[in-house]
C-alpha cells in the first residue's frame, strides 16, 4: 500500500457515515463482547448495564421487536445460544421504564463451538464479507488518488472525480488544531479487481488456489477524518453498498504519521458475487482486524474436513481407491489425457505450452498451420497445446489443433522461418533440443533454447509475434530474450518448466 505523506492531513483510507438510521455496533451493553467465540457447553450471553429495563431480544438477526411486538423478552439477564453463527439483537426504550419512547438497539455476532458440537459435513459455506471490505479498500484508495494526484493536500480545499454517473467530493477543513477531511460519495460507481479462493478446491487444500474477480461497487454516503497536523489521529463510519454487493461496509481505523495504523473493518452484505461463498447470516455486520484482514474472535467459518472413506495417503481428501494422484496432493483430480494418472503427477503429460521470455509470449499456429507467437497465452487454446515425444534422441512437437509438427526452413537466402510439416520421425527438421541457455542470466521460468538437429537453426520471437532463426549461428538474431523459453505441463505458467 502506497504511503502517502502530508504535513497536515490524511492519506486515502477507507468507508463511510451512511444517512440510514442502523444498529449500534458499540455493543457496550454485552458480556462476552462482539465477536466472541464461545466454547462453554452452557453458551450465553449477557446483558449488562440494563437491569432495569424491559429488553427485547433475537439471536437470528431477525427483528426483536419492541413494546407489544417483542419477539423475546429477556427473562434474567442471559440469552441462551446453541452450536453455531448468531447475531445477537436487543432493544429497549431509551428512556428508562418507558416502553412508549424511542427505542435503542444494540447488535453483537458470536460463535458458538463448544466439544459436544458436532463437526458439519460437507463443504462449508464460507462468508464473502472479507471480499467486500477488501473490494471497498481497493476503491476507496483509488478514488482519493484520482482527487489528488495520490498526493494529500497541504491545505484546506475542495476535490472531485466522476464515478460512473456519480460523484466523489472531498472537503478539507480545520477545527481548531484538528484537520477535518469529508469525503462525500454519491452513486460513485467504481471496479477494481481481487483475488477469490477458487471453489473448485472448496475444502481449501490449496491456499494458493486463486481466480481474479471484478467487483463494482455503487457507494453512498460519507466518510470522516480527524487528525492533527502531525496526521495522527482516526477514522470512522458506515458506507451503504450496492452493485455487485448489496450491504453496508463500517470502520474505525487509527491514524499514525499520516498512514493506515490499526483498528478494525466491519463488513455486512445481502448478497454478493463471490462463487461458492455466502454472505454471513442475518446480514451481519462481520469485523476484520486491519491490516492483517484477520477475522475478529476466529467467528468466521474454516472450509472443514473433506470427507474420505477408506485411507488417504496424501490427506488431499480423495481416498487412496478413488485418486488418480493417490501420492500427490491434488484436490483438483484433473486428468487431461484420460490415462488414469493425474496431470499432477503424470511423467507423460498430455500438452505443454512453449514460452517465450519476450513479452511472455506462447508458441501457437493457426488453422493455415502459420507458426507465430501470442501474449495471450490460453493453456485452453489447442493451437498453443504441444504434444512432446522422443524423436530418434531428440525432441518433436506436435501441435493438438493441426497435427503438424514444429519444423523450419532452409534456405540459405532466407527467410529463415518456422513452420510445421507433417509429422516424420525421420524428418532431422522437426528434432529438437532443448538446451540449456542462461545468455544474459540463469531465469527458472526461461530456463532453455530450442536448437533444431539441422542447420545450427534456434527458435526466435521478435515483438511482432514472427517466429524465426538464423542458419548457421544461433546467436545471430535480435536478442537472448526472443531465444529463451519455458515448456510448461498442461499450459500451468505458475508451474515449474521443464529443465533442459
Amino acid at each position: 500500500m502506497r504511503r502517502l505523506l502530508a504535513p497536515l492531513l490524511l492519506p486515502p483510507l477507507v468507508l463511510a457515515c451512511s444517512t440510514a438510521e442502523r444498529v449500534s455496533r458499540d455493543a457496550t451493553h454485552f458480556d462476552p463482547i462482539s465477536g466472541t467465540t464461545i466454547t462453554d457447553e452452557d453458551a450465553v450471553v449477557n446483558v449488562i448495564g440494563l437491569d432495569d429495563v424491559d429488553v427485547c431480544w433475537s439471536v437470528d438477526g431477525g427483528d426483536p421487536g419492541y413494546g407489544d411486538s417483542c419477539a423475546a423478552t429477556l427473562d434474567g439477564r442471559s440469552i441462551p445460544l446453541t452450536c453455531g453463527f448468531h447475531v445477537v439483537t436487543i432493544r429497549w426504550a431509551a428512556d428508562t421504564g418507558d416502553t412508549g419512547a424511542a427505542a435503542t438497539s444494540e447488535e453483537a455476532t458470536y460463535l458458538v463451538d463448544s466439544p459436544s458440537c458436532a463437526d458439519v459435513e460437507g463443504p462449508v459455506s464460507l462468508w464473502q464479507n472479507d471480499e467486500l471490505a477488501r473490494a471497498f479498500i481497493a476503491i476507496k484508495d483509488d478514488l482519493t488518488c484520482r482527487m489528488n494526484g495520490c498526493e494529500n493536500p497541504s491545505g484546506t480545499g475542495n476535490w472531485s472525480a466522476d464515478c460512473g454517473e456519480g460523484r466523489v467530493d472531498w472537503n478539507v477543513s480545520l477545527s481548531g488544531v484538528r484537520a477535518i477531511s469529508v469525503f462525500t460519495y454519491s452513486a460513485c460507481r467504481a471496479t477494481t479487481t481481487i483475488e477469490v479462493h477458487d471453489p473448485a478446491d472448496p475444502y481449501w487444500l490449496d491456499e494458493n488456489a486463486t481466480l481474479p474477480l471484478d467487483v463494482e461497487l455503487v457507494l453512498d454516503g460519507e466518510l470522516r477524518q480527524d487528525t492533527d497536523f502531525s496526521g495522527n489521529g482516526d477514522e470512522a463510519g458506515t458506507l451503504a453498498i450496492s452493485g455487485d454487493f448489496s450491504g453496508a461496509v463500517e470502520s474505525f481505523v487509527t491514524i499514525s504519521d499520516a498512514a493506515r495504523g490499526g483498528g478494525w473493518i466491519e463488513a455486512g452484505c445481502a448478497s454478493g458475487p463471490v462463487p461458492g461463498e455466502v454472505c454471513a447470516p442475518g446480514e451481519a455486520m462481520i469485523r476484520y482486524d486491519y491490516p492483517d484482514w484477520s477475522c475478529h474472535g476466529d467467528i468466521c467459518p474454516h472450509p472443514g474436513d473433506p470427507p474420505v472413506e477408506g485411507p488417504d495417503a496424501d490427506g488431499d481428501g480423495i481416498g487412496d481407491s478413488e485418486d488418480v494422484c493417490p501420492d500427490v496432493v491434488d484436490p483438483y483430480q484433473y486428468d487431461s489425457d484420460g490415462d488414469g494418472i493425474g496431470d499432477a503427477c503424470d511423467d507423460a503429460p498430455a500438452y505443454y505450452a512453449i514460452q517465450f521470455q519476450n513479452s511472455a509470449r506462447c508458441l501457437y499456429v493457426d488453422t493455415d498451420g502459420v507458426v507465430y507467437s501470442t501474449t495471450s497465452c490460453v493453456a485452453t487454446d489447442p493451437g498453443q497445446q504441444w504434444e512432446v515425444f522422443e524423436n530418434a534422441g531428440h525432441t518433436s512437437f506436435r501441435n493438438l489443433a493441426t497435427g503438424g509438427c514444429l519444423s523450419h526452413t532452409d534456405s540459405w537466402i532466407g527467410p529463415w522461418t518456422v513452420n510445421t510439416a507433417t509429422c516424420d520421425p525421420g524428418d532431422e527438421f522437426q528434432q529438437w533440443d532443448f538446451e540449456a541457455y542462461d545468455q544474459g542470466g540463469a531465469q527458472a521460468q526461461w530456463p532453455g533454447r530450442l536448437h533444431a538437429v539441422s542447420d545450427d537453426f534456434c527458435a526466435y520471437t521478435d515483438f511482432t509475434g514472427n517466429v524465426y532463426g538464423t542458419i548457421g549461428n544461433c546467436d545471430l538474431a535480435g536478442t537472448e530474450s526472443g531465444r529463451k523459453v519455458g515448456i510448461y505441463a498442461y499450459g500451468d505458467l505458475t508451474g515449474a518448466s521443464l529443465v533442459p
